[in-house]
């Protein structure tokens, strides 16, 4: 029979081994982009002013960390008064992302197509499933299409400024006329 001690000191060290073998778990589930976060399912105006879409998925909660500082994840609300952009990004995995708010000066979202931003007068807002553009005196009386798109950043250049990219959309949905 084993004393008190050497119990602990066995308990312990099964705890320790455990303990290793869990730790990269939580992380790895954390990197994964979760493509519901991005399927939009529904878009409006609320209040004159704030733009808004919801997801199937959590609303900004994921990010794939293995497009690193090359790129970043968007929600893109198309309006009468300009387009403005969500951007999702993140360098690691804890905390798991950072958000921007910015005014989107490109007016067509296509694929490979260069994207042109300057910064917004808004900040983003996630609640659950929606994700919403909040700004000042923004005046806003439609949003006519949204996207959730993701964007790589390579070297600016004549053809593209910014450098940044539309690489892949996800999800888009716009207003039948």
């Amino acid at each position: 029979m084993r004393s008190l001690p050497q119990a602990w000191i066995s308990l312990i060290i099964m705890a320790g081994f455990l303990g290793v073998w869990m730790i990269p778990f939580p992380f790895a589930y954390a990197q994964e982009l979760h493509t519901d976060d991005y399927i939009i399912t529904d878009f409006k105006l609320k209040n004159s002013s704030t733009p808004s879409l919801t997801v199937q998925g959590k609303a900004g909660a994921s990010y794939d960390y293995s497009v690193g500082d090359e790129g970043y994840w968007a929600y893109i609300f198309k309006t009468d008064k300009g387009n403005f952009m969500i951007s999702i990004s993140g360098a690691d995995p804890d905390p798991c992302c950072y958000y921007g708010a910015d005014h989107l000066l490109t007016d067509d979202i296509k694929l490979n197509e260069c994207l042109d931003t300057e910064s917004g007068r808004g900040k983003p807002s996630f609640h659950d499933h929606t994700a919403e553009y909040l700004g000042r005196n923004l005046n806003l009386t439609s949003v006519d299409h949204v996207y959730s798109i993701l964007v790589t950043i390579d070297d600016p250049d004549d053809e593209c400024e910014t450098g940044e990219h539309v690489n892949k959309i996800y999800s888009q949905m716009g207003r039948v006329n």
